[in-house]
């Protein structure tokens, strides 16, 4: 009665157990039944609490430091596509004299025969010669296609040969920023833009050769 008589007596006497002090449960844990009623409480309140909010706690501090490292990791990305981006341009621009922002196939040729040339452009954009070629097939353009559909770039008046690719270097950067990303929906619809003006200039060209076979056909007539 004098350890758990009351409602504030029975709270300050668990609260002292909860500390250590068993002296409170002395007459209590005389009988079996007081003794299993002991254990129970101790493996509740101590071992059961104690776990849940050392999980509680250990949760939030890998939660905020998983926020922090991706904070981190996003910033030095940052900072290194900059350092790429910056040694691209320098790279670039030592090849585009007249600043157009494009360069030519025989131009990207070149490039790649310089072994100095070459390594600079695998070390800015961490891939492999094979990885290179592929990409310059995958964004080069046809120089009269890009004549039609661009006509807010610089003059491209130094490429004149009909059926030259050329590369917006622009474009080779602006991969590299979205190298790894999944396809979203922007970037589908691009590639659907890009498949049709292929495929109206392809149907030009052939109408072209058409008319000029039809106009061969009946001079020989």
């Amino acid at each position: 009665v004098e350890v758990f008589g009351s409602v504030p007596r029975s709270l300050f006497s668990l609260f002292r157990l909860m500390n250590g002090d068993t002296d409170v449960v002395a007459t209590v844990t005389t009988t079996a039944f007081g003794q299993l009623l002991f254990v129970s409480f101790m493996v509740l309140a101590n071992w059961a609490i104690l776990a849940i909010l050392t999980s509680v706690v250990s949760d939030n501090m890998i939660s905020a430091s998983s926020k922090a490292q991706e904070e981190e990791d996003r910033v030095q990305k940052q900072i290194d596509y900059e350092d790429r981006c910056t040694r691209l341009l320098t790279l670039f621009k030592e090849i585009d004299r007249d600043r157009s922002g494009a360069i030519s196939s025989e131009e990207w040729k070149s490039m790649c025969e310089d072994r100095g040339l070459m390594h600079e452009l695998c070390a800015a954009t961490e891939l492999e010669p094979r990885d290179l070629e592929e990409l310059f097939e995958y964004l080069a353009v046809d120089v009269e296609l890009d004549r039609k559909h661009s006509m807010d770039r610089p003059s491209l008046g130094r490429f004149q040969s009909v059926g030259e690719k050329i590369l917006h270097y622009q474009a080779l950067i602006d991969h590299l920023r979205c190298d790894g990303d999944p396809a979203d929906r922007r970037s589908v619809l691009r590639i659907l833009a890009r498949m049709q003006a292929m495929e109206q200039m392809m149907e030009a060209r052939f109408n072209k050769l058409e008319r000029n076979v039809k106009v061969s056909g009946g001079a020989t007539n």
